[in-house]
C-alpha cells in the first residue's frame, strides 16, 4: 500500500530540512499552497506554491490551516496524485493537517513527529540570526498551539538533537526504506 508521511513538529525543529533531504534521496514532497511571501532562498512550485488571497481561494485546497496570520493548504488532487503514483511520499504539515488529510488517507498516512527541546529550537532560531523577541514569540506560540505535545499524537517520533544524518536514517527506518549511508 502506498503511503504518505506527514512531518509535524514544532517550529525550529528541523522538519523543513528533514523533508529537503528526503527528497535529495528521492522520496517525493507535496508541495502545498500558501499566502505568506517567499524566504529568500525558496522556489515557487518546488517549496510552495506562493499565492495570494484570490489565488489560494482558487486553488480550492483540501486540507487548509492558518498559521502566523497566513493560510496553508493541499489540493486533492496533488495529494491523490502523489498516493497513488508514488510508494512513499512526504508532506510537512501541523497536527491539524494531519487530522485532515487522515480523513481522506486513512491508514496510508502516518505521522512522524520530529521532537526537539526547546533549548535547541532557541539555540537554531539565534543561530540564524533571528531576533531574540521572536524567537521568544515564536516558542511561546508553539507552546500554545500544543506542538511540543504532538508526539503524544504521532505514529512515530524521531528525536533531531543529533545530526541530520541520524535523524534521516530512523526516518528511512520507519519507512521501511533504509538502505547504506551516501
Amino acid at each position: 500500500m502506498n503511503k504518505i508521511f506527514a512531518i509535524i513538529g514544532p517550529a525550529g525543529s528541523g522538519k523543513t530540512s528533514l523533508v529537503k533531504e528526503l527528497q535529495r534521496r528521492g522520496i517525493p514532497k507535496m508541495v502545498s499552497y500558501t499566502t505568506r511571501p517567499p524566504k529568500p532562498d525558496e522556489t515557487d512550485g518546488v517549496d510552495y506554491h506562493f499565492v495570494n488571497s484570490e489565488g489560494f481561494v482558487k486553488a480550492q485546497p483540501f486540507e487548509k490551516v492558518s498559521y502566523g496570520g497566513y493560510l496553508y493548504g493541499l489540493r486533492k488532487e496533488e495529494i491523490l496524485d502523489k498516493v497513488n503514483q508514488f510508494p512513499i511520499s512526504v508532506v510537512d504539515v501541523d497536527m491539524e493537517g494531519v487530522i485532515q488529510l487522515k480523513k481522506l488517507l486513512g491508514e496510508r498516512l502516518e505521522s512522524i513527529c520530529v521532537l526537539v527541546d526547546k533549548e535547541t529550537i532557541f539555540s537554531r532560531f539565534m543561530m540564524h540570526g533571528d531576533k531574540l523577541e521572536d524567537v521568544k514569540s515564536r516558542i511561546e506560540k508553539a507552546e500554545t498551539l500544543g506542538e511540543y505535545d504532538d508526539w503524544q499524537c504521532a505514529d512515530h517520533v524521531v528525536k533531531n538533537t543529533g545530526t541530520i544524518e541520524m535523524s534521516i536514517i530512523q526516518i528511512l527506518a520507519i519507512m521501511g526504506r533504509v538502505k547504506a549511508v551516501d
